[in-house]
């Protein structure tokens, strides 16, 4: 137990010193950063729940789909038996 969590500090302590010199997008530790931040490019789907709607759509769609070749993939073994 003791070699197992002196494991996992190493790991941590590893990742955080490497954190800033990873951080692409800006190192909020420092003031200085070569990189500009990350702004999203502004597409309008945020603002209207379209989106949604088609991705709900569109899951349902292959859902159904997959349901349906399910069913006649277990029908079609049972004739050939």
């Amino acid at each position: 137990m003791k070699k197992l969590t002196t494991i996992a500090f190493t790991v941590a302590a590893i990742l955080n010193a490497n954190l800033a010199s990873v951080m692409a997008s800006g190192n909020p530790y420092e003031a200085y950063s070569p990189y500009q931040t990350h702004t999203p490019v502004d597409t309008g789907f945020e603002d209207t729940s379209i989106f949604y709607v088609i991705a709900l759509v569109a899951f349902a769609a292959g859902l159904s789909i997959l349901a349906i070749s399910k069913n006649l993939k277990g029908s079609q073994a049972t004739l050939e038996d």
